[in-house]
């Protein structure tokens, strides 16, 4: 079975749901009889509830396919911020362990200037980034960002800020962070592990390994599902001296 959400503007016919402004269309095919399919139906459920009452998403002939655990999903989105988004929120549902995302950016007519003045003024919003600013330089639909800043943290979150503009296809992320390899390792590795290991901050990783080199710490283990694995990184990108996480934690079941 496949959930399919048709392109805007397309008549309606009696059958539509129309919700977010986008038209979702449920197309019931034929289902080989297997054991595992009434629980696939079960999530394929639970991921169409949960994007429809995402307004932000612009989402374009997304068809959905689940499998096994495995949610496979194909068709377009506004920005490149739009298809990270769709993975994190399919990756949270109960009963996914994998997100196959072929989602792709869909074509603008924006002009460079146009994208870069939308992600200045995104950017400028932000006390952090207008005492330490960020130049953005726009082609076609890539953006390269760089500049200084004094977390890692501050660093993905230009990257995100900057991914959500619509029209934008790729991030080149040269933004460096101010300190990165002059803490010494094993005090990154220490403060990472205290926070990541907190029952009362977090404390969810299984197995948890943290090694550092430099400014860059890779962590390794499971997380229960893929947001848990997302929020360790982010909490290791706000350890000061951390530049870059390299995420190799694994989702239980995946």
């Amino acid at each position: 079975m496949s959930i399919l959400w048709p392109r805007k503007g397309l008549g309606r016919s009696a059958g539509t749901v129309v919700m977010c402004g986008i038209a979702i269309f449920l197309l019931f095919g034929p289902q080989a009889a297997r054991p595992d399919a009434a629980s696939d139906d079960l999530v394929k459920q639970r991921i169409t509830t949960r994007l429809a009452g995402q307004v932000t998403l612009h989402l374009e002939l997304l068809q959905l396919d689940v499998a096994d655990g495995v949610a496979q999903l194909s068709g377009t989105a506004a920005s490149i911020g739009e298809v990270q988004t769709l993975s994190r929120i399919v990756g949270g549902v109960v009963g996914v362990n994998t997100v196959i995302n072929n989602v792709t950016v869909r074509p603008s007519a924006r002009s460079a200037d146009d994208l870069g003045q939308e992600i200045r003024r995104k950017l400028d919003r932000r006390p952090r980034f207008q005492a330490s600013p960020i130049s953005v330089e726009v082609m076609g639909g890539d953006v390269t960002l760089a500049g200084k800043v004094d977390r890692g943290l501050d660093r993905l979150d230009a990257e995100m800020i900057a991914a959500s503009v619509a029209g934008v296809a790729r991030i080149i992320n040269r933004i460096e962070v101010i300190g990165s390899g002059s803490t010494p390792p094993e005090e990154i590795r220490k403060r990472v592990l205290s926070i990541l290991t907190n029952p009362l901050t977090f404390g969810v990783i299984r197995g948890l390994q943290v090694t550092v080199a430099g400014g860059t710490v890779t962590l390794s283990g499971t997380a229960p599902r893929e947001p848990d694995r997302e929020e360790a990184e982010r909490l290791a990108l706000g350890v000061p001296g951390v530049a870059q996480v390299v995420n190799q934690i694994t989702v239980l079941g995946s």
